[in-house]
Protein backbone atom coordinates (compact mmCIF):
# COMPACT_ATOMS: atom_id res chain seq x y z
CA UNK A 1 0.00 0.00 0.00
CA UNK A 2 1.34 3.40 -0.99
CA UNK A 3 2.20 5.92 1.71
CA UNK A 4 1.43 8.79 -0.65
CA UNK A 5 -1.64 10.80 0.31
CA UNK A 6 -4.61 10.58 -2.06
CA UNK A 7 -5.89 13.84 -3.51
CA UNK A 8 -9.68 13.95 -3.73
CA UNK A 9 -11.92 16.45 -5.44
CA UNK A 10 -15.67 16.94 -5.50
CA UNK A 11 -17.46 14.82 -8.14
CA UNK A 12 -18.04 16.42 -11.54
CA UNK A 13 -20.98 18.79 -11.47
CA UNK A 14 -20.87 19.28 -7.69
CA UNK A 15 -19.07 21.79 -5.52
CA UNK A 16 -18.45 22.85 -1.95
CA UNK A 17 -20.45 25.84 -0.71
CA UNK A 18 -18.08 27.99 1.33
CA UNK A 19 -18.35 31.33 3.15
CA UNK A 20 -19.32 33.97 2.25
CA UNK A 21 -21.54 32.33 -0.41
CA UNK A 22 -22.95 29.93 2.19
CA UNK A 23 -24.28 32.95 4.11
CA UNK A 24 -25.93 34.32 0.97
CA UNK A 25 -27.68 31.00 0.35
CA UNK A 26 -29.03 30.98 3.90
CA UNK A 27 -30.22 34.55 3.32
CA UNK A 28 -32.24 33.39 0.29
CA UNK A 29 -33.92 30.71 2.41
CA UNK A 30 -34.66 33.25 5.15
CA UNK A 31 -36.34 35.57 2.62
CA UNK A 32 -38.36 32.63 1.27
CA UNK A 33 -39.50 31.56 4.73
CA UNK A 34 -40.60 35.09 5.60
CA UNK A 35 -42.45 35.93 2.37
CA UNK A 36 -44.07 32.53 1.82
CA UNK A 37 -44.71 31.86 5.50
CA UNK A 38 -46.58 35.15 5.85
CA UNK A 39 -48.82 33.98 2.99
CA UNK A 40 -49.76 30.78 4.84
CA UNK A 41 -47.28 28.34 3.32
CA UNK A 42 -45.94 25.73 5.75
CA UNK A 43 -42.51 24.04 5.43
CA UNK A 44 -42.33 20.39 4.45
CA UNK A 45 -39.50 17.89 3.94
CA UNK A 46 -39.53 14.74 1.82
CA UNK A 47 -36.89 12.02 1.24
CA UNK A 48 -33.94 12.77 -1.01
CA UNK A 49 -34.77 9.61 -2.98
CA UNK A 50 -38.08 8.17 -4.11
CA UNK A 51 -39.27 5.06 -5.91
CA UNK A 52 -38.28 5.55 -9.55
CA UNK A 53 -41.87 5.07 -10.71
CA UNK A 54 -42.87 8.31 -8.95
CA UNK A 55 -40.86 10.27 -11.52
CA UNK A 56 -41.52 7.96 -14.49
CA UNK A 57 -45.27 8.33 -14.02
CA UNK A 58 -45.38 11.84 -12.61
CA UNK A 59 -42.73 13.67 -14.63
CA UNK A 60 -43.08 11.55 -17.78
CA UNK A 61 -40.91 8.80 -19.25
CA UNK A 62 -40.46 10.74 -22.50
CA UNK A 63 -39.07 13.82 -20.78
CA UNK A 64 -35.36 14.49 -20.89
CA UNK A 65 -35.26 14.61 -17.10
CA UNK A 66 -36.43 10.98 -16.84
CA UNK A 67 -34.81 9.57 -19.95
CA UNK A 68 -31.34 11.13 -19.57
CA UNK A 69 -30.79 13.01 -16.31
CA UNK A 70 -31.92 10.90 -13.35
CA UNK A 71 -29.57 9.22 -10.89
CA UNK A 72 -31.23 5.81 -10.50
CA UNK A 73 -29.93 2.83 -8.53
CA UNK A 74 -31.12 -0.54 -7.25
CA UNK A 75 -31.02 -1.14 -3.51
CA UNK A 76 -30.17 -4.42 -1.77
CA UNK A 77 -33.81 -5.52 -1.93
CA UNK A 78 -33.94 -5.01 -5.70
CA UNK A 79 -36.03 -1.83 -5.58
CA UNK A 80 -35.38 0.86 -8.17
CA UNK A 81 -34.80 4.18 -6.41
CA UNK A 82 -33.96 7.60 -7.81
CA UNK A 83 -32.37 10.70 -6.30
CA UNK A 84 -35.05 13.31 -6.80
CA UNK A 85 -34.52 15.44 -9.94
CA UNK A 86 -37.37 17.77 -8.93
CA UNK A 87 -39.60 18.24 -5.91
CA UNK A 88 -43.21 18.33 -7.07
CA UNK A 89 -43.85 14.64 -7.76
CA UNK A 90 -42.47 13.67 -4.35
CA UNK A 91 -44.49 16.38 -2.61
CA UNK A 92 -47.71 15.17 -4.24
CA UNK A 93 -46.82 11.62 -3.21
CA UNK A 94 -46.37 12.84 0.38
CA UNK A 95 -49.72 14.64 0.34
CA UNK A 96 -51.53 11.54 -0.91
CA UNK A 97 -49.72 9.10 1.39
CA UNK A 98 -50.40 11.24 4.46
CA UNK A 99 -53.98 11.95 3.36
CA UNK A 100 -53.57 15.70 3.50
CA UNK A 101 -55.92 15.87 0.53
CA UNK A 102 -58.71 14.55 2.79
CA UNK A 103 -58.28 17.46 5.22
CA UNK A 104 -58.82 21.21 4.91
CA UNK A 105 -58.11 22.65 1.48
CA UNK A 106 -56.17 24.24 -0.05
CA UNK A 107 -52.86 22.73 1.05
CA UNK A 108 -50.10 25.36 0.95
CA UNK A 109 -46.53 24.10 1.22
CA UNK A 110 -43.01 25.46 0.82
CA UNK A 111 -39.84 23.45 0.44
CA UNK A 112 -36.08 23.90 0.08
CA UNK A 113 -33.40 21.27 -0.39
CA UNK A 114 -31.08 19.47 -2.82
CA UNK A 115 -32.05 18.01 -6.22
CA UNK A 116 -29.96 15.85 -8.56
CA UNK A 117 -29.73 15.79 -12.34
CA UNK A 118 -27.05 14.27 -14.50
CA UNK A 119 -26.71 17.03 -17.05
CA UNK A 120 -23.81 18.97 -18.53
CA UNK A 121 -22.42 21.28 -15.83
CA UNK A 122 -22.37 24.95 -16.76
CA UNK A 123 -22.52 28.32 -15.09
CA UNK A 124 -25.23 28.23 -12.45
CA UNK A 125 -26.21 24.62 -13.26
CA UNK A 126 -24.86 21.69 -11.26
CA UNK A 127 -25.63 18.01 -10.89
CA UNK A 128 -26.48 18.59 -7.25
CA UNK A 129 -28.32 21.87 -6.78
CA UNK A 130 -30.45 23.60 -4.16
CA UNK A 131 -34.03 24.38 -5.05
CA UNK A 132 -36.87 26.32 -3.41
CA UNK A 133 -40.50 25.43 -4.16
CA UNK A 134 -43.97 26.51 -3.19
CA UNK A 135 -47.07 24.45 -4.01
CA UNK A 136 -50.82 24.95 -3.57
CA UNK A 137 -53.08 21.91 -3.90
CA UNK A 138 -56.84 21.63 -3.83
CA UNK A 139 -58.14 24.63 -5.79
CA UNK A 140 -58.39 25.44 -9.48
CA UNK A 141 -59.49 29.06 -8.97
CA UNK A 142 -57.55 31.64 -11.02
CA UNK A 143 -56.87 33.53 -7.78
CA UNK A 144 -54.56 30.70 -6.71
CA UNK A 145 -52.51 31.10 -9.91
CA UNK A 146 -52.32 34.86 -9.38
CA UNK A 147 -51.24 34.46 -5.74
CA UNK A 148 -48.44 32.04 -6.59
CA UNK A 149 -47.13 34.24 -9.41
CA UNK A 150 -47.32 37.39 -7.27
CA UNK A 151 -45.40 35.66 -4.47
CA UNK A 152 -42.73 34.66 -6.98
CA UNK A 153 -42.45 38.24 -8.22
CA UNK A 154 -42.25 39.63 -4.67
CA UNK A 155 -39.65 37.07 -3.61
CA UNK A 156 -37.40 37.83 -6.59
CA UNK A 157 -37.73 41.57 -5.96
CA UNK A 158 -36.77 41.05 -2.30
CA UNK A 159 -33.68 39.18 -3.47
CA UNK A 160 -32.68 42.02 -5.79
CA UNK A 161 -33.39 40.21 -9.08
CA UNK A 162 -34.49 42.29 -12.08
CA UNK A 163 -36.58 40.04 -14.29
CA UNK A 164 -39.49 39.75 -16.71
CA UNK A 165 -42.52 37.52 -16.20
CA UNK A 166 -43.45 35.39 -19.22
CA UNK A 167 -46.98 33.97 -19.11
CA UNK A 168 -48.90 31.41 -21.12
CA UNK A 169 -51.61 28.77 -20.89
CA UNK A 170 -51.01 25.28 -22.27
CA UNK A 171 -54.60 24.13 -21.73
CA UNK A 172 -55.97 20.87 -20.41
CA UNK A 173 -54.79 17.54 -21.76
CA UNK A 174 -58.10 16.51 -23.31
CA UNK A 175 -59.72 16.30 -26.71
CA UNK A 176 -61.18 19.81 -26.55
CA UNK A 177 -57.91 21.52 -25.73
CA UNK A 178 -54.29 20.40 -25.75
CA UNK A 179 -54.71 17.12 -27.64
CA UNK A 180 -56.16 19.10 -30.52
CA UNK A 181 -53.23 21.47 -30.37
CA UNK A 182 -50.71 18.63 -30.25
CA UNK A 183 -52.21 17.20 -33.41
CA UNK A 184 -51.74 20.56 -35.14
CA UNK A 185 -48.19 20.91 -33.79
CA UNK A 186 -47.17 17.40 -34.85
CA UNK A 187 -48.56 18.03 -38.34
CA UNK A 188 -46.48 21.24 -38.51
CA UNK A 189 -43.34 19.48 -37.29
CA UNK A 190 -43.82 16.64 -39.79
CA UNK A 191 -44.06 19.18 -42.57
CA UNK A 192 -40.74 20.70 -41.44
CA UNK A 193 -39.03 17.56 -40.15
CA UNK A 194 -36.09 17.85 -42.54
CA UNK A 195 -35.35 21.36 -41.26
CA UNK A 196 -35.20 20.34 -37.58
CA UNK A 197 -31.94 19.56 -35.80
CA UNK A 198 -31.37 15.80 -35.92
CA UNK A 199 -31.70 15.35 -32.15
CA UNK A 200 -35.07 17.14 -32.16
CA UNK A 201 -36.71 14.95 -34.79
CA UNK A 202 -37.29 12.14 -32.28
CA UNK A 203 -39.31 14.54 -30.13
CA UNK A 204 -42.06 14.82 -32.75
CA UNK A 205 -43.68 11.63 -31.47
CA UNK A 206 -42.20 11.39 -27.96
CA UNK A 207 -42.73 14.93 -26.65
CA UNK A 208 -43.45 17.51 -29.36
CA UNK A 209 -43.84 20.40 -26.88
CA UNK A 210 -40.16 20.04 -26.00
CA UNK A 211 -39.19 21.31 -29.45
CA UNK A 212 -40.03 24.79 -28.14
CA UNK A 213 -37.20 24.41 -25.61
CA UNK A 214 -34.57 23.34 -28.15
CA UNK A 215 -31.28 25.24 -28.13
CA UNK A 216 -30.44 24.14 -31.69
CA UNK A 217 -30.49 27.00 -34.21
CA UNK A 218 -32.32 25.09 -37.02
CA UNK A 219 -35.10 24.02 -34.64
CA UNK A 220 -35.40 27.49 -33.13
CA UNK A 221 -35.95 28.90 -36.61
CA UNK A 222 -38.61 26.29 -37.42
CA UNK A 223 -40.46 26.94 -34.17
CA UNK A 224 -40.85 30.62 -34.97
CA UNK A 225 -43.67 29.64 -37.32
CA UNK A 226 -45.22 26.92 -35.16
CA UNK A 227 -48.91 27.19 -34.25
CA UNK A 228 -49.59 28.89 -30.91
CA UNK A 229 -51.33 26.89 -28.21
CA UNK A 230 -53.31 29.94 -27.11
CA UNK A 231 -55.17 29.76 -30.44
CA UNK A 232 -56.38 26.24 -29.54
CA UNK A 233 -57.59 26.73 -25.96
CA UNK A 234 -61.08 25.49 -25.11
CA UNK A 235 -63.55 28.02 -23.75
CA UNK A 236 -62.98 26.99 -20.14
CA UNK A 237 -59.17 27.28 -20.35
CA UNK A 238 -59.37 30.56 -22.25
CA UNK A 239 -61.65 32.04 -19.58
CA UNK A 240 -59.38 30.75 -16.81
CA UNK A 241 -56.34 32.33 -18.45
CA UNK A 242 -58.16 35.63 -18.93
CA UNK A 243 -59.09 35.65 -15.22
CA UNK A 244 -55.49 34.97 -14.18
CA UNK A 245 -54.31 37.91 -16.29
CA UNK A 246 -57.00 40.21 -14.88
CA UNK A 247 -56.04 39.32 -11.30
CA UNK A 248 -52.37 39.96 -12.01
CA UNK A 249 -53.38 43.34 -13.41
CA UNK A 250 -55.31 44.02 -10.19
CA UNK A 251 -52.22 43.45 -8.02
CA UNK A 252 -49.81 45.28 -10.31
CA UNK A 253 -47.76 42.34 -11.58
CA UNK A 254 -46.49 43.08 -15.09
CA UNK A 255 -46.18 40.22 -17.58
CA UNK A 256 -45.51 39.43 -21.21
CA UNK A 257 -47.70 36.87 -23.01
CA UNK A 258 -45.39 34.28 -24.55
CA UNK A 259 -47.43 31.83 -26.70
CA UNK A 260 -44.36 29.62 -27.25
CA UNK A 261 -43.73 29.12 -23.53
CA UNK A 262 -44.25 25.52 -22.42
CA UNK A 263 -43.03 23.68 -19.37
CA UNK A 264 -40.97 20.58 -20.12
CA UNK A 265 -42.55 18.13 -17.67
CA UNK A 266 -45.63 16.10 -18.61
CA UNK A 267 -47.69 17.04 -15.57
CA UNK A 268 -48.20 20.72 -16.47
CA UNK A 269 -51.65 22.03 -17.47
CA UNK A 270 -53.18 25.46 -18.05
CA UNK A 271 -51.13 28.33 -16.56
CA UNK A 272 -47.39 28.20 -17.28
CA UNK A 273 -44.95 30.95 -16.35
CA UNK A 274 -41.29 31.82 -16.10
CA UNK A 275 -39.35 34.74 -14.67
CA UNK A 276 -36.33 35.45 -16.89
CA UNK A 277 -33.31 37.67 -16.29
CA UNK A 278 -30.87 39.24 -18.75
CA UNK A 279 -28.13 38.64 -16.16
CA UNK A 280 -28.14 34.91 -17.00
CA UNK A 281 -27.53 35.07 -20.75
CA UNK A 282 -29.22 32.55 -23.04
CA UNK A 283 -30.22 30.25 -20.17
CA UNK A 284 -32.26 33.07 -18.67
CA UNK A 285 -34.89 31.39 -16.48
CA UNK A 286 -34.62 32.19 -12.77
CA UNK A 287 -37.97 30.78 -11.61
CA UNK A 288 -40.54 28.68 -13.40
CA UNK A 289 -43.80 26.95 -12.65
CA UNK A 290 -47.36 26.25 -13.60
CA UNK A 291 -50.47 24.20 -12.96
CA UNK A 292 -50.40 20.41 -12.66
CA UNK A 293 -54.06 19.56 -12.13
CA UNK A 294 -53.77 15.90 -13.13
CA UNK A 295 -50.60 14.83 -11.29
CA UNK A 296 -52.35 13.45 -8.20
CA UNK A 297 -54.49 11.18 -10.38
CA UNK A 298 -51.43 9.95 -12.29
CA UNK A 299 -49.90 8.95 -8.94
CA UNK A 300 -53.01 7.03 -7.89
CA UNK A 301 -54.93 9.70 -5.98
CA UNK A 302 -58.19 11.49 -6.62
CA UNK A 303 -58.47 14.73 -8.58
CA UNK A 304 -56.42 17.42 -6.84
CA UNK A 305 -55.85 20.62 -8.86
CA UNK A 306 -52.55 22.29 -8.01
CA UNK A 307 -50.02 24.94 -8.99
CA UNK A 308 -46.51 25.81 -7.87
CA UNK A 309 -43.07 26.98 -8.89
CA UNK A 310 -39.43 26.10 -8.37
CA UNK A 311 -36.23 28.11 -8.49
CA UNK A 312 -32.57 27.16 -8.36
CA UNK A 313 -30.65 29.01 -5.65
CA UNK A 314 -27.41 29.05 -7.67
CA UNK A 315 -29.03 30.79 -10.62
CA UNK A 316 -30.88 33.22 -8.39
CA UNK A 317 -27.60 34.32 -6.78
CA UNK A 318 -26.05 34.81 -10.22
CA UNK A 319 -28.95 37.09 -11.17
CA UNK A 320 -29.09 39.03 -7.90
CA UNK A 321 -27.27 42.35 -7.69
CA UNK A 322 -28.37 42.92 -4.09
CA UNK A 323 -26.98 39.61 -2.79
CA UNK A 324 -23.79 39.63 -4.88
CA UNK A 325 -21.66 41.04 -2.06
CA UNK A 326 -24.02 40.49 0.86
CA UNK A 327 -22.75 38.96 4.08
CA UNK A 328 -24.17 39.21 7.58
CA UNK A 329 -22.65 41.16 10.43
CA UNK A 330 -22.95 38.67 13.29
CA UNK A 331 -20.01 39.65 15.49
CA UNK A 332 -20.65 42.81 17.48
CA UNK A 333 -17.60 42.69 19.76
CA UNK A 334 -14.18 41.14 19.14
CA UNK A 335 -12.20 40.67 22.33
CA UNK A 336 -8.48 41.43 21.96
CA UNK A 337 -6.40 39.98 24.78
CA UNK A 338 -2.90 41.33 25.56
CA UNK A 339 -0.93 39.04 27.85
CA UNK A 340 -1.49 35.56 29.29
CA UNK A 341 -3.86 36.66 32.07
CA UNK A 342 -6.07 38.51 29.61
CA UNK A 343 -6.01 35.57 27.20
CA UNK A 344 -7.37 33.33 29.94
CA UNK A 345 -10.05 35.87 30.85
CA UNK A 346 -11.20 36.41 27.26
CA UNK A 347 -13.30 33.23 27.04
CA UNK A 348 -15.26 34.25 30.13
CA UNK A 349 -15.82 37.71 28.64
CA UNK A 350 -17.08 36.51 25.25
CA UNK A 351 -19.27 33.92 26.97
CA UNK A 352 -20.88 36.65 29.06
CA UNK A 353 -21.51 38.71 25.94
CA UNK A 354 -22.95 35.77 23.99
CA UNK A 355 -25.26 34.78 26.84
CA UNK A 356 -26.56 38.34 26.82
CA UNK A 357 -27.37 38.11 23.12
CA UNK A 358 -24.34 40.04 21.88
CA UNK A 359 -22.34 38.53 19.00
CA UNK A 360 -18.78 38.07 20.25
CA UNK A 361 -15.56 36.40 19.11
CA UNK A 362 -11.91 36.27 20.14
CA UNK A 363 -8.50 34.95 19.12
CA UNK A 364 -7.97 31.19 19.30
CA UNK A 365 -4.45 31.09 17.84
CA UNK A 366 -2.39 32.83 20.54
CA UNK A 367 -1.57 35.78 18.25
CA UNK A 368 -0.18 39.19 19.19
CA UNK A 369 -2.24 42.34 19.45
CA UNK A 370 -1.72 43.51 15.84
CA UNK A 371 -2.76 40.14 14.45
CA UNK A 372 -5.77 40.10 16.76
CA UNK A 373 -6.84 43.52 15.49
CA UNK A 374 -6.64 42.17 11.95
CA UNK A 375 -8.87 39.33 13.14
CA UNK A 376 -11.31 41.90 14.47
CA UNK A 377 -11.36 43.57 11.03
CA UNK A 378 -11.98 40.25 9.28
CA UNK A 379 -14.85 39.47 11.66
CA UNK A 380 -16.50 42.79 10.68
CA UNK A 381 -17.07 43.48 14.38
CA UNK A 382 -18.42 46.88 15.33
CA UNK A 383 -16.13 47.15 18.33
CA UNK A 384 -12.95 45.70 19.71
CA UNK A 385 -12.87 45.16 23.48
CA UNK A 386 -9.17 45.34 24.37
CA UNK A 387 -8.13 43.74 27.63
CA UNK A 388 -4.56 43.81 28.99
CA UNK A 389 -2.93 43.52 32.40
CA UNK A 390 -3.69 47.17 33.19
CA UNK A 391 -7.36 46.79 32.30
CA UNK A 392 -7.67 43.55 34.27
CA UNK A 393 -6.14 45.08 37.37
CA UNK A 394 -8.43 48.11 37.14
CA UNK A 395 -11.51 46.03 36.21
CA UNK A 396 -11.81 47.95 32.95
CA UNK A 397 -11.98 47.39 29.20
CA UNK A 398 -10.77 49.60 26.33
CA UNK A 399 -13.65 49.79 23.82
CA UNK A 400 -12.60 50.76 20.29
CA UNK A 401 -15.03 51.74 17.53
CA UNK A 402 -13.77 49.72 14.54
CA UNK A 403 -15.29 52.19 12.11
CA UNK A 404 -13.97 55.49 13.41
CA UNK A 405 -11.00 54.25 15.41
CA UNK A 406 -12.20 56.17 18.49
CA UNK A 407 -11.73 54.40 21.77
CA UNK A 408 -12.52 54.87 25.43
CA UNK A 409 -11.72 53.06 28.63
CA UNK A 410 -14.79 51.96 30.57
CA UNK A 411 -15.56 49.87 33.63
CA UNK A 412 -15.87 46.18 32.74
CA UNK A 413 -19.37 45.96 34.24
CA UNK A 414 -20.48 48.75 31.89
CA UNK A 415 -19.49 46.93 28.70
CA UNK A 416 -22.87 45.26 28.11
CA UNK A 417 -24.86 48.44 28.63
CA UNK A 418 -22.44 50.51 26.53
CA UNK A 419 -22.57 48.06 23.60
CA UNK A 420 -26.37 47.89 23.75
CA UNK A 421 -26.59 51.69 23.86
CA UNK A 422 -24.34 52.01 20.82
CA UNK A 423 -26.41 49.35 18.96
CA UNK A 424 -29.58 51.36 19.42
Amino acid sequence: MSDQPTSFSAPKGTRDILPPESWRRLRVVDVAREIFGRAGYAPVETPVFEHTEIFERGVGEATEVVSKQMYTFTDSAGRSLTLRPEATAGLVRAVLENRLDKGPLPIKLMYWGPMFRQERPQKGRYREFAQIDIEVMGSDLPAVDAEVIELGARFLAACGVDCTLLLNSIGHLDDSCRLGYLAALVAYLRAHEGELAVEDRARIDANPLRTFDSKEAPTIEVMRGAPAITDHLCTSCAEHFASVRALLDDVGVDYVIEPKLVRGLDYYTRTAFEFVSDALGAQSTVLGGGRYDGLAEVLGGSHLPAIGFALGVDRLLLASKELEEWSPRLVDVYVVAVGSRAARASLALVTELRRAGIGADFDLMGRGMKAQMRGADRSRARWAAIVGDDELQAGEVTLRDMGSGDQERIAGDQLLDRVRTKES
